[in-house]
């Protein structure tokens, strides 16, 4: 049984069109693996000792470091997401490919064949295609299928729910998104535009916090950058503010009992009716709601998520920081030292990412 899953591959992969449709071989070829596909936590452990998996495929991205080429056979040296290296032989119908070429960003599946002694890295490319092209399509997937959902379910559509929750502030009401029961793959609640930032926002993501399932940075750079969509809010402040907060750490608890990435205070947690804080949809999408908030407060969000003034930012960070009647109190920023080396810490990360520098993680 344990060839099965190889042979139903190689069928999967003979039967495309020589890399006329990569994205589309890929999608098949994960199809034939159901149930032998390794993703998130369980992939570190294959890539660790790919003997004890023999029989399973795995599911990752991976960055194209080199490639080597020797007459008709091409190698890809690929660093995958968790930091380990492989040297892989290139499937035939993509030896030609342009686009697979150093620094491309690639999603992979690995067969692991550790018995096959012709195969040092005891794992076999069975089908690679571009993160961005896997994003798309797995999106475009989750759209068909919520849309036969919502008419199974009688009309209710989207992969995102809205609740309706008050604001404090003049009784005007605003519009929070969580995340349905069944969302399927949480990119396909992204528009278009938020799409075409995708893969640089996951990459930061994993970078900086490498402990991360690959399912977890998904629902993390989805809900970034979903919530700042829907609140018209440059996506680079919610990344600025939650490295500032927690370093993308989800379970993170401060010991004034601030939870989860966005560190959210319990009373924030229930005035926005949150069921787990430590959910990074739940957790960002009050979040950012909040952020927005603070902005109207200090001046309004710049038209189409357009750059965040610094004296904004600072009265902004501030109020979600120290409160805002900490704000109202001292007619600006708070003279507390936790504040002010938050605001500056914020600030910083933000003018990185707007000069085009993305911060590293600290080691």
């Amino acid at each position: 049984m344990k060839h099965f899953v190889l042979i139903a591959l190689g069928l999967a992969l003979t039967m495309t069109r020589a890399a006329a449709d990569p994205a589309g071989d890929f999608v098949q070829a994960r199809q034939a693996a159901a149930g032998h596909l390794l993703t998130g936590t369980s992939v570190a452990g294959a890539l660790r000792q790919p003997g004890s998996y023999s029989g399973h495929v795995v599911e990752t991205t991976a960055t194209v470091s080199g490639m080597i080429s020797a007459g008709d056979d091409r190698t890809a040296l690929l660093t995958i997401a968790g930091g380990e290296s492989l040297a892989l032989s290139v499937p035939a119908n993509l030896r030609g490919a342009s686009w697979l070429d150093s620094g491309a960003q690639v999603r992979v599946l690995l067969a692991a064949t550790a018995d096959d002694p012709a195969l040092s890295s005891g794992f076999r490319l069975v089908a690679v295609a571009s993160e961005g092209d896997i994003v798309a399509a797995d999106a475009a997937s989750a759209r068909k299928a919520a849309l036969l959902t919502a008419s199974a379910k009688g009309g209710r559509g989207g992969s995102l729910a809205s609740r309706s929750l008050p604001m404090r502030r003049g009784g005007r009401r605003a519009v929070v998104y969580f995340a349905d029961t069944n969302p399927g793959h949480p990119a396909g609640a992204l528009s278009a535009r938020a799409l075409t930032i995708y893969a640089p926002y996951r990459s930061l993501v994993r970078r900086w916090n490498r402990r991360l399932s690959d399912s977890d940075v998904d629902k993390i750079t989805t809900s970034i950058l979903y919530f700042s969509d829907r609140n018209n809010i440059d996506p680079r402040l919610p990344v600025a503010m939650i490295i500032a907060e927690s370093d993308f750490d989800l379970y993170s608890t401060s010991h004034s009992g601030a939870m989860g990435l966005c560190q959210l205070m319990p009373e924030n947690a229930r005035e926005f009716r949150i069921s787990n804080a430590y959910d990074p949809v739940q957790n960002i999408g009050a979040a950012v709601h909040m952020l927005r908030g603070h902005l109207d407060s200090y001046g309004g969000a710049p038209a189409n998520a357009g750059l965040i003034p610094f004296n904004q930012i600072a009265l902004t960070m501030a109020a979600y920081n120290a409160g805002p009647g900490a704000v109202r109190k001292y007619h600006g920023v708070p003279p507390y030292r936790e504040t002010q080396r938050y605001i500056k810490k914020v600030a910083s990360l933000y003018r990185q990412m707007c000069a085009g520098d993305m911060p590293q993680p600290v080691k």
